[in-house]
C-alpha cells in the first residue's frame, strides 16, 4: 500500500488531467486566463522561495490547494491553446458555406476506401476573395477514389477546390458521435472532392522521419506481400507487427474483440515489451565496455521510438514508449524510482504534447490496465508461496494473476464503452500472449532476413502458419458457449461507481479494515439504486423510432423490453450498419428482445398490414411508389385519420394530392428518399400549411408514448 508523499508526481497530475478534461467539455477562451496563472505562479514562487514564509505542507494545507488550482488553470488554459478552432489563423474564419480555393497538405497517411481515399489535411492557406491567407486547423478530406487519389502519401500538398462542412451531430439516438470523436483529433470540418477538383503541387513538407518510417512501413508490407501473406493472415500480421490496421476487416475485428484479445491487433505495450527484450538480448555485448549501460540505454531508446515512429505513433504506442523510455533511463542511471511517479511522469509527458490523449479510449485503457496490474497481480500472485512450485505452474499463474488484474480493471471502461464483456478472456490470454511473442520474434526475423532468399521464405512460411493458428485459435474460442455478454449499459456515473467499489473492496481485503467493507456495500447499493431505477424506466418506456439512414427506410417500436424493428432486407441483413446506427440504441434502452420484419405483423401492441400501422394509439400509414395510388385508395370516400403519415421511397406524388386521402397530424420523410424530392415536398407543405418532419434534415424522429 503506498502513501501520497511517496507519488508527488501522482498528486499534480490529476488536477492537470481535470483541467484539460474541464477544457475539453466546458471550452471558453478568456483573455485573462493566462494573467491569473502568472499571478498565481510568481505567489507560489514567493511562498516557497522566501524562507519565513516556507512551512512545512502539514501546516499549509492552502500552499498545496494553491498549488493545485494553479495546475488546474494551466492545464485548462494549455488545453484552450491547443484547440486549434480558438486561433485567428483557423482557415473557417475564412472558409465558409462557399466554395473555395485550399492548399493543404496531407497531415497522415492515406486511408483506402472501397470508393474513397480518406485523409486529415492540415489546411497551410485559404484563398479568401483576390488574396491568398496563410491559415492554420486540420479537416477530414474525402477524395473520390482514382489512380491519383491512391498513389497519394503523407505530407502531399494539393491545391483543391472545395466547401467545408461542419461534421455534423449523430443524427440517431445512441448513434456513434463521430463529430465528438473527430473534435478530439482537433477536426471539427469534412468535405467530398470529386476526381479533378485538386491537383498535386508536386511538393512534400511532411517530416523526413516520418517519411522514412512510412517508407520503411511500406517496404516490410510489400516484403509480406512478396512471400504469399494474404487475406486474414496478412491482416493480422501487419497490425500485430507494424500499427497497419487498413486490412482489417469487421469479422476478424469482432471475432478478437468478442474474446478480449482486440489488445494484440493494436500494438501498444505487449508488442513494444516484446521488442525491448529482444533488443536487450541482442546487445548483450556492450554491456562490457566502459560505459556499456549508458550506450545501451541510448540504442534501445533510439530503436524503441523509432519502432514506435514505424506504427503511426498512436496514444497506445506513445504510451507504453514513453514508459519503457522512463525505465530505461531509470536503470541506465541506477534510479530505482516509484512505478506511480514513472507512470505519472510519462502522462506529463504525452499530454503535453496533446492534451486530448486524455480522450481517446485506448489511451485510458492502456494506462488502466498498467495501474491494475501493478496494484492487483502483486496481491494475486505471491513470489514466496510460488518459489515451491515448478517453473511452469509459477509462470502460469503469473500469466493468470496478470490477466485477472488487467480485467479487473478495465472492464468497467469496456462495459461503458464497449457495451459486452469476453467471458473466455482468461483462457483466450493463455492462447493469444504466447502465440503473440512467437509471431513478434519470427515476424522480426522476416524483416532482418529479408535479403535471405531461402531463409526469408523459411520464415514468412513459418510466420504465416503462426497467424493461422492464432486466428484459428480466436475464432474457436469465439464460437464456444456463452463467450461474449453483449447489449450491457452503463452510465459515468455508474462506471465511476463500480470502480469505487473496487478500490474499496480491494482496500478493505488488504487492510482488513472493516470501514472500507462498509463504504463498499454503501456504494454497491448505491449502484444497485440506480440501476433498479433504469429498469423501472425500461419497462415503462413506449417509442416510436423512425431512424435516419441513407436510403433506406427504418421505423422501431418499442415496448418495455422488447422491440420490432421495421425495415427492408437488404439493412436488416447488414450487420456493421445495424451495429453502427441501431444497436448501440437498443443497448442503452435495455432491450432485451428485438425483432427485425420486412413484412406484415401483428402482435398484442403492433398492428402492420398493407402499409396502415396501428401501434398503440398511435395510427400511421407509409406511402411509398408501390401503394401511393393503390386500388383501395381510389374508393375512399373521406381521407383517413392519421397521426403521422410516412412518405417513402421516392413516390411520384403531390402533397395535396396526398391530402385528399389522408388527414395527417404531421406528414414524416424518411431517409429513404432524395434530398430532390424533399425539399420539393418541404416546399409544398408550408405552402399548404402542413405540419412535416424531415429525417434527413433534422434527424431520427423520436416519439414516447
Amino acid at each position: 500500500m503506498f502513501t501520497w508523499s511517496s507519488i508527488p508526481l501522482v498528486r499534480l497530475i490529476l488536477p492537470f488531467i481535470a483541467g484539460i478534461i474541464t477544457a475539453i467539455y466546458f471550452p471558453f477562451d478568456w483573455k485573462y486566463t493566462n494573467v491569473i496563472i502568472i499571478i498565481l505562479f510568481i505567489v507560489i514562487a514567493i511562498i516557497t522561495l522566501i524562507s519565513k514564509y516556507n512551512f512545512t505542507y502539514k501546516n499549509t494545507w492552502w500552499h498545496g490547494l494553491l498549488l493545485m488550482l494553479t495546475i488546474f488553470l494551466f492545464a485548462y488554459q494549455f488545453t484552450i491553446l491547443k484547440t486549434e478552432k480558438f486561433s485567428p489563423l483557423h482557415f473557417s474564419k475564412y472558409a465558409k458555406d462557399s466554395v473555395q480555393y485550399v492548399y493543404a497538405r496531407l497531415n497522415d497517411p492515406p486511408l483506402e476506401k472501397p470508393k474513397s481515399v480518406k485523409v486529415v489535411m492540415e489546411v497551410l492557406a485559404v484563398k479568401y476573395g483576390n488574396e491568398w491567407k496563410n491559415t492554420s486547423g486540420k479537416a477530414m478530406i474525402i477524395l473520390q477514389k482514382d489512380r491519383f487519389s491512391r498513389q497519394l502519401i503523407y505530407g502531399d500538398e494539393l491545391m483543391m477546390k472545395m466547401n467545408f462542412k461542419e461534421v455534423p451531430q449523430p443524427s440517431n439516438p445512441g448513434e456513434f458521435n463521430y463529430k465528438r470523436f473527430l473534435s478530439f483529433h482537433n477536426v471539427f470540418h469534412q468535405t467530398y472532392i470529386k476526381s479533378g477538383a485538386w491537383v498535386k503541387s508536386g511538393r512534400n513538407s511532411g517530416n523526413l522521419f516520418y517519411l522514412y518510417a512510412n517508407k520503411m512501413q511500406k517496404t516490410f508490407l510489400d516484403v509480406l506481400t512478396q512471400n504469399h501473406l494474404q487475406g486474414d493472415e496478412f491482416a493480422v500480421g501487419a497490425a500485430l507487427l507494424l500499427g497497419y490496421v487498413d486490412k482489417l476487416d469487421a469479422v476478424i475485428i469482432q471475432a478478437y474483440a468478442s474474446t478480449g484479445a482486440l489488445h494484440v491487433l493494436s500494438v501498444s505495450g505487449l508488442h513494444l515489451s516484446i521488442i525491448y527484450v529482444a533488443m536487450v538480448w541482442l546487445l548483450f555485448f556492450i554491456d562490457r565496455i566502459k560505459h556499456g549501460h549508458l550506450v545501451k540505454a541510448v540504442i534501445l531508446l533510439l530503436f524503441i521510438w523509432f519502432y514506435a515512429m514505424l506504427t503511426g505513433l498512436s496514444p497506445a504506442v506513445l504510451r507504453s514508449a514513453a514508459m519503457l523510455s522512463f525505465i530505461i533511463i531509470a536503470k541506465a542511471t541506477n534510479q530505482n524510482n516509484n512505478i506511480y511517479n514513472t507512470l505519472a511522469a510519462s502522462v506529463f509527458l504525452l499530454l503535453l504534447f496533446n492534451p486530448y490523449f486524455i480522450m481517446d479510449v485506448g489511451f485510458q485503457l492502456s494506462y488502466i490496465a498498467v495501474i491494475g496490474i501493478v496494484f492487483l497481480q502483486p496481491k494475486f500472485y505471491d513470489k514466496k508461496n510460488a518459489e515451491k512450485y515448478n517453473w511452469f505452474v509459477r509462470k502460469w499463474w503469473e500469466l493468470t494473476a496478470v490477466s485477472f488484474a488487467a480485467q479487473i480493471a478495465t472492464f468497467p471502461l469496456g462495459l461503458h464503452y464497449f457495451h459486452q464483456f469476453p467471458n473466455y478472456f482468461l483462457l483466450s490470454n493463455y492462447v493469444v500472449i504466447p502465440i503473440s511473442f512467437g509471431i513478434m520474434f519470427i515476424g522480426i526475423s522476416v524483416f532482418v532476413f529479408y535479403k535471405v532468399p531461402f531463409l526469408v521464405k523459411f520464415l514468412a512460411l513459418l510466420f504465416n502458419l503462426s497467424i493461422w493458428l492464432l486466428n484459428s485459435s480466436i475464432r474457436i474460442i469465439e464460437k464456444l458457449p456463452h463467450s461474449l455478454i453483449q447489449g450491457v449499459s452503463i452510465t459515468v456515473f455508474e462506471t465511476w461507481l463500480i470502480y469505487l467499489i473496487i478500490i474499496l473492496f480491494v482496500y478493505y481485503f488488504s487492510s482488513r479494515r472493516y470501514k472500507y467493507l462498509v463504504y463498499a456495500l454503501n456504494a454497491c447499493i448505491v449502484l444497485l439504486s440506480s440501476l433498479t431505477i433504469e429498469q423501472y424506466n425500461e419497462y415503462r418506456q413506449k417509442k416510436l423510432i423512425i431512424y435516419n439512414i441513407p436510403k433506406t427506410s427504418a421505423i422501431d417500436f418499442v415496448s418495455a423490453k422488447t422491440n420490432v424493428l421495421f425495415t427492408d432486407t437488404v439493412f436488416a441483413k447488414d450487420e456493421s450498419k445495424l451495429l453502427f446506427h441501431i444497436k448501440h440504441n437498443w443497448w442503452e434502452l435495455g432491450l432485451s428482445e428485438s425483432t427485425i420484419i420486412s413484412k406484415d405483423t401483428q402482435t398484442n401492441m403492433l398492428f402492420i398490414r398493407n402499409n396502415f400501422i396501428q401501434f398503440y394509439e398511435k395510427r400511421m400509414a407509409i406511402i411509398n411508389r408501390s401503394n401511393v395510388f393503390s386500388e383501395m385508395n381510389k374508393i375512399i370516400i373521406k381521407p383517413i385519420e392519421v397521426d403521422y403519415l410516412i412518405v417513402s421511397g421516392n413516390p411520384k406524388v403531390k402533397i395535396e394530392d396526398v391530402l385528399e386521402l389522408y388527414n395527417a397530424k404531421e406528414i414524416v420523410f424518411d431517409s429513404s428518399n432524395s434530398l430532390y424530392h424533399v425539399n420539393k415536398w418541404k416546399t409544398e407543405c408550408v405552402k399548404l400549411n402542413q405540419p412535416f418532419y424531415s429525417v434527413s434534415d433534422m434527424g431520427a424522429l423520436v416519439v414516447d408514448l
